[in-house]
C-alpha cells in the first residue's frame, strides 16, 4: 500500500515539475530521442544550458501536465498526437526555428550501429591499426579494405571508402569501425515539432538556410527591379531610378540631335561611328568610290 502511494506521489511530483516548465516557458519543442545515448544527451544539455532546458519525461505524464494547462493551450489534441516513442522536451525563450538550426549544427559524433545510413562516405585511412592478425582480417576482407601485415600488426594498405554515402552500415563494418575508434555518425536531437503560439511541424521547421537566404536575395532583387521599372521611389531605389532616367534622357536627346553642351562630345562620336559605317557599306557596294 505504501509502495503504491510512493509511486503515485512520485508521478504527481513529476507532473508538477513538468507543468511548471510549461508555465515558465511559452515556447517548447518535442524532440525524438531515438538513437541518442544518455551521455550524448548530457553533452547537449550542458552545451545549451544558457539557452534552453531539456527534460526527459514519460509521455503519459507530459500529457497530464498539458491537459492541466488547457486554458493556456487550446490545441491540446494537436500537441498530444506527438507524444509517442522516446521523447525529450525542450523549453526555451528562443523560437523553434532557432532551436532546430542549433541542434542541426551541434550534433554529437557517435559510433556506427548496424543499419545506420552513412551521412557521407566513411573512409578508413592507411596506417597501423594496432590490431594483431586473426579473425579481424576476415572483417577487413568483407569490407574490401586492403591490408598488410607489418611489425606483427594489421596495417590498412591505402585510404579506402568502407561505406558509401547513403548506404547502410553492416554489422561487421560497424564492429570494425568501432575497433578502429571511428565515430562517423552524427546524432542529435531531432525536433518532431515546435510550439510558439501554435504547433509547428518538423516539415516546416526543417528549412534549408542556404536556400532560404537565396530566396530572400532573389525576392529583394525582384523588388528592386519592380520598384525601378514602375518608377516607385524608395530610399533604396531612388538613386537607381534617377540614374536610369538620366541615361534614358541622354539617349533621347542624342537620338533627337538636341545639341546640349554636355552631350556634344557623345553626339559627335556617335555621328562619326555612323558615318564610318555608312561609308563602309557604300564602299562594299561601290568599290570605285573612295572615302
Amino acid at each position: 500500500m505504501s509502495s503504491n502511494t510512493s509511486v503515485s506521489n512520485e508521478k504527481a511530483e513529476s507532473v508538477k515539475q513538468i507543468q511548471e516548465l510549461f508555465q515558465k516557458y511559452s515556447i517548447f519543442a518535442i524532440a525524438d530521442l531515438k538513437g541518442l545515448k544518455a551521455s550524448q544527451l548530457q553533452v547537449l544539455k550542458k552545451k545549451f544550458k544558457d539557452d534552453l532546458e531539456i527534460r526527459v519525461a514519460k509521455n503519459t505524464l507530459v500529457k497530464i501536465a498539458i491537459k492541466n494547462l488547457a486554458s493556456k493551450y487550446k490545441d491540446v489534441d494537436e500537441i498530444t498526437k506527438y507524444l509517442s516513442g522516446p521523447n525529450a522536451f525542450v523549453f526555451s525563450k528562443k523560437n523553434p526555428f532557432f532551436m532546430y538550426l542549433m541542434f542541426e549544427k551541434n550534433k554529437v559524433a557517435s559510433a556506427a550501429a548496424p543499419g545506420d545510413l552513412a551521412p557521407n562516405d566513411i573512409t578508413v585511412t592507411a596506417g597501423n591499426t594496432g590490431m594483431q592478425p586473426g579473425p579481424i582480417l576476415s572483417k577487413f576482407g568483407a569490407a574490401k579494405i586492403p591490408t598488410k601485415i607489418q611489425d606483427g600488426n594489421v596495417w590498412i594498405a591505402e585510404d579506402t571508402v568502407a561505406v558509401e554515402k547513403g548506404q547502410a552500415v553492416s554489422a561487421d563494418v560497424a564492429d570494425l569501425l568501432s575497433k578502429l575508434g571511428l565515430k562517423p555518425i552524427m546524432v542529435g536531437l531531432k525536433l518532431r515539432m515546435g510550439y510558439d503560439g501554435g504547433v509547428i511541424p518538423y516539415e516546416i521547421l526543417s528549412i534549408n538556410l542556404d536556400d532560404y537566404k537565396a530566396n530572400v536575395a532573389t525576392a529583394a532583387a525582384s523588388a528592386v527591379n519592380l520598384s525601378v521599372n514602375a518608377v516607385y521611389p524608395t530610399k533604396e531605389t531612388a538613386p537607381l531610378i534617377i540614374s536610369k532616367a538620366f541615361v534614358e534622357a541622354k539617349g533621347v536627346a542624342i537620338d533627337a540631335g538636341v545639341p546640349l553642351p554636355e552631350l556634344i562630345g557623345e553626339m559627335l562620336a556617335m555621328a562619326d561611328v555612323k558615318g564610318k559605317a555608312v561609308a563602309q557599306a557604300v564602299s562594299a557596294k561601290n568599290p570605285e568610290l573612295k572615302f
